[in-house]
């Protein structure tokens, strides 16, 4: 157990050494704007153009408020505006997927408890997954609406998914009972996250989508995975071996599948967002380092008159 949050600990320690190594004042001097303002400029980055004017308006707003308090509470109700309001095209289809995955499995959890009657503890344990459900769709609901997003993080998500998929098996007696080696949680946690965030900076040719790319493709492919594996604790139910872990009870088992299902779902989204971003740096530093194409000479224009 201890190895299962040995690795996303060390992933985050690197993902703070890059960020002070690529900007060390941002720790020592603090930032060059207040809160306030940074969260207004980036709530108005999350607007579509249709919006572009409300989102000046809401900037002009805060330059008349005054007190540290005021101004936070405003940016934050504008923040939270901004998320809630629908996006557009395929920035809403991605979104309203996400929302059926993270529904999907909050729904599942519930109809467990009801079935096999798990008590109030399961009931506060599924309280627990919506809160996260719903954080990780505020976020994922600010990534889809960035340009160039939606599309390879749903993309980069369904990749990730199906490799974990694979090398755990298919059918829903795998996802109960698993049967994996070391080499295929390596593969499935670090190789193919981390391939999934270079190939979306070289992609988009852009170091800031290719994180948010690898971002966005971690929630997707964490829900998809969870709501795959809740499913299958609710398909197979009493037919399924009970387990030592469950008091060799029927409810046990179900609620230590359940939960087991939980834990993973918080592992592999830190773990496939923090791998996928490092993954988006390193083909960021490759880019940099490739000198751009130099265009042919012209041909010479002759004088006129020759």
């Amino acid at each position: 157990m201890g190895g299962l949050f040995f690795a996303p600990m060390l992933a985050l320690i690197g993902v703070l050494i890059a960020w002070y190594r690529r900007d060390p004042r941002r720790f020592l001097d603090g930032p060059a704007h207040d809160a306030p303002l940074r969260l207004m400029r980036w709530a108005t980055g999350l607007l579509s153009a249709e919006r572009a004017e409300w989102g000046q308006a809401m900037l002009g707003e805060l330059g008349y408020i005054e007190g540290r308090v005021r101004r936070m509470r405003f940016a934050l109700g504008c923040v939270g505006a901004a998320l809630v309001l629908p996006p557009w095209g395929r920035a809403a289809a991605g979104l309203w997927t996400l929302v059926a995955l993270g529904a999907g499995g909050v729904g599942l959890y519930a109809a467990l408890i009801v079935q096999y009657g798990l008590g109030a503890g399961a009931w506060i344990g599924v309280s627990i997954l919506a809160v996260f459900v719903a954080g990780s769709l505020l976020g994922a609901g600010a990534l889809v609406r960035r340009p160039g997003t939606a599309l390879p993080g749903l993309v980069g998500g369904l990749v990730i998914a199906l490799v974990f998929l694979t090398l755990t098996g298919f059918t829903f007696f795998d996802q109960i009972l698993p049967d994996t080696s070391g080499w295929h949680h390596l593969v499935q946690t670090i190789v193919v996250p981390f391939l999934v965030g270079a190939a979306a900076t070289v992609w988009t040719r852009d170091l800031i989508a290719g994180k948010r790319v690898a971002r966005l493709a971690a929630i997707t492919a964490s829900l998809g995975l969870f709501v795959y594996a809740t499913l299958a604790v609710t398909v197979i139910g009493s037919s399924g071996p009970l387990e030592e872990d469950g008091g060799f009870t029927l409810q046990g088992t179900i609620s230590d599948r359940v939960g087991n299902n939980m834990v993973q779902l918080g592992y592999t989204l830190l773990l496939f967002a923090v791998v996928g971003w490092g993954g988006a740096a390193a083909a960021g530093r490759l880019l940099r380092r490739t000198p751009p194409a130099v265009p042919p000479a012209a041909d010479p224009v002759p004088p006129q008159g020759a």
